[in-house]
């Protein structure tokens, strides 16, 4: 139960209107809201287009007044009423009144002592008691309370002692200013006071004229109110409506959801929900902020607010898997991992092909040295059908690391076809790290391009299957798909290139007049700097004999490779190789320039 005080200083701002478009935006997202009338002086909350399920005879005088006669809490249900807001379906709605609206409700609230009922009466403990009978016996999530305007002893109990949250409203001139600040600054001295109660503060500029601000007033007037009530940013702005309509008090956030207003409503709601961790939308946009805020590495004086707040989080939702993932992720970032696996562990008892969950639970397993788990996890991940594209992209890493065979598996896996190309590109670079692995890019890429219409056409992945029929010693079906009823000179240099090498793989022998021909069109190939680019035209050359350019690329690939180390595609290895390993194959086809081994590896892999 979160409680929401709708308070200004002055009249005029829109102040109930505010709370009753909050309360609709609320009940369309299905909260359980209660609308409290305490204006006591002016109520009115039941004059909006509200339906009631029961008379409305009793309200809040009547109940302090029973209280005094008594001595003891009335039941709070006599004094509410079940409503619906017309045009709002969601949610549960009610409303307790300020009071039975009839000619003797002035006499009735103004024979209320306030002084005398707080001091001597027990007026505190009265309404931490409405408090909890409020949470018992309707359990509402929001608890709306609309305050009457300046400064009152009524006006204390709505903006300090009931409220979790002060929508502090007003109109952007000096009078309003001036009179809130105090408000406000009392507001923020319950912090440091004896219940160490922290009340959250919204502060909304509220009837604005919707004008042109070509003489900066409206900017100054802002920028003036910022600086005496210290917040750093609005919740709202909420702009002045000029229409009929507002006569008949209607509800702008049903009757016109898209307009500029009601969007300015729903923001304000947004702003109050995203404050409330009891709020399982709050809760994650607390939980998105920490994760992107908190460092391990690093002591910070909100450090232990924060875990407390984690804490009450935790204990809030602990049925919601939503909540539980971001409490899982969160630990696992402060390096807390026997506490996010107890999340995970809660997540997947819950939905056991949960696919994030599942690879984040290997990702803590291997850190936790426990393998088995980890593979099981993998496993039972790759036997999924759709999930994200990153998950499966870092399953296929984890694998990887963990499992030393082939990894058909993967390849194997329903989720293949539904994966999309950049995500196929990045699974077949790391199958294509290992000389095992070939095989199962091969799988993957024959799997995907069946399954997806024009999987072949696409350039990066046609290219990547290329590569891995080479890799996997596929050399002539690997020539088949490079010519597709074209002749060699009519191929382009990369695909010339590769096709020379599957023949190279395929016969044994060295096709000289093959490279002959590359070197023919290679004036007119754009230069590139990478690597792997160098690496080809060194070995186009060497094919030639042309000793000198061989090796002056050759050196190129390797300053290159040493300027911007990262891995890159060998096209010695047909694998994807680290800035070290790649050095090494260069390395070694200097052996090859010598004489002293005329065959490449990926050739050597498949001779029988």
């Amino acid at each position: 139960m979160y409680l929401v005080t709708f308070y200004s200083f002055k009249g005029g701002t829109g102040r109930s209107m505010a709370l009753v478009n909050v309360a609709a935006d609320l009940l369309n997202r299905g909260r359980r809201v209660l609308m409290v009338d305490f204006d006591l002086e002016a109520p009115g909350l039941d004059t909006f287009p509200i339906t009631l399920k029961g008379r409305l005879d009793k309200g809040l005088v009547e109940l302090v007044h029973e209280y005094l006669e008594r001595s003891e809490v009335p039941d709070v249900r006599d004094y509410l009423c079940e409503a619906k807001i017309a045009g709002v379906d969601n949610g549960q709605l009610w409303l307790m009144p300020a009071g039975r609206q009839d000619s003797s409700y002035d006499s009735r609230f103004k024979a209320i002592d306030w002084q005398d009922f707080y001091k001597n009466q027990g007026g505190f403990l009265f309404f931490e008691d409405l408090k909890v009978q409020w949470e018992q016996s309707i359990s509402p999530d929001y608890v709306l309370i609309d305050s009457r305007t300046g400064h009152t002893d009524i006006g204390g109990i709505c903006t300090r002692q009931l409220p979790d949250c002060v929508v502090a409203i007003f109109f952007p001139n000096e009078q309003n200013i001036r009179g809130l600040k105090p408000i406000v600054e009392d507001i923020r001295q319950e912090e440091r006071g004896p219940l160490n109660k922290r009340i959250e503060l919204q502060f909304v500029m509220a009837n604005v004229p919707d004008l042109d601000d070509e003489d900066r007033i409206l900017a100054e007037a802002t920028t003036a109110s910022q600086k005496a009530l210290g917040y750093s940013e609005l919740a709202a702005t909420i702009h002045h409506f000029s229409s009929f309509a507002m006569l008949e008090q209607r509800l702008l956030l049903v009757d016109r959801p898209r307009s500029k207003l009601a969007t300015e409503y729903k923001q304000l709601a947004s702003a109050i929900v995203l404050k409330n961790l009891e709020d399982k939308d709050g809760a994650i946009a607390f939980l998105e902020h920490a994760f992107s805020t908190l460092r391990p590495d690093r002591d910070s004086p909100m450090a232990p607010v924060v875990e407390d707040q984690l804490q009450l989080i935790g204990l809030k939702h602990s049925k919601d898997i939503d909540v539980i993932r971001w409490l899982a992720r969160i630990r696992r970032y402060q390096r807390k991992f026997e506490e996010s696996l107890s999340f995970l562990n809660k997540v997947l008892l819950e939905d056991a092909a949960d696919a994030e969950s599942l690879v984040s639970r290997a990702e803590i397993f291997i850190l936790l040295k426990k393998t088995a788990q980890a593979l099981q996890d993998l496993r039972q991940f790759f036997n999924l059908g759709k999930v994200p594209q990153f998950s499966f992209a870092s399953a296929v890493k984890l694998f990887l690391l963990l499992d030393k065979g082939p990894a058909i598996e993967i390849a194997d896996s329903p989720a293949v076809p539904l994966l999309n190309a950049s995500a196929i590109v990045q699974i077949t670079e790391d199958f294509q790290k290992q000389p095992r692995t070939i095989p199962a890019a091969v799988h993957l890429l024959r799997r995907w391009m069946s399954s997806n219409t024009g999987g072949k056409e696409v350039p990066s992945v046609q290219n990547l299957y290329i590569l891995s029929l080479i890799g996997a010693g596929l050399f002539e079906e690997a020539m088949v798909a490079l010519k597709r009823e074209k002749s060699f000179s009519e191929l382009a240099i990369s695909d010339a290139f590769n096709y020379a090498m599957a023949q190279w793989g395929l016969s044994g022998t060295l096709p000289v007049e093959l490279f002959t021909q590359i070197v023919a069109i290679d004036s007119e190939v754009k230069p590139m700097l990478e690597p792997n680019f160098f690496q080809c035209l060194s070995i186009i050359h060497w094919a030639v004999g042309s000793q000198e350019k061989s090796v002056e690329f050759l050196n190129r690939a390797l300053d290159s490779i040493t300027k911007a180390p990262h891995s890159s595609f060998s096209c010695w290895s047909y694998l994807v190789r680290t800035p070290d390993l790649f050095r090494d194959d260069l390395l070694k086809m200097k052996d090859l320039y010598r004489g002293t081994d005329t065959t490449p590896p990926f050739i050597k892999r498949h001779r029988h």
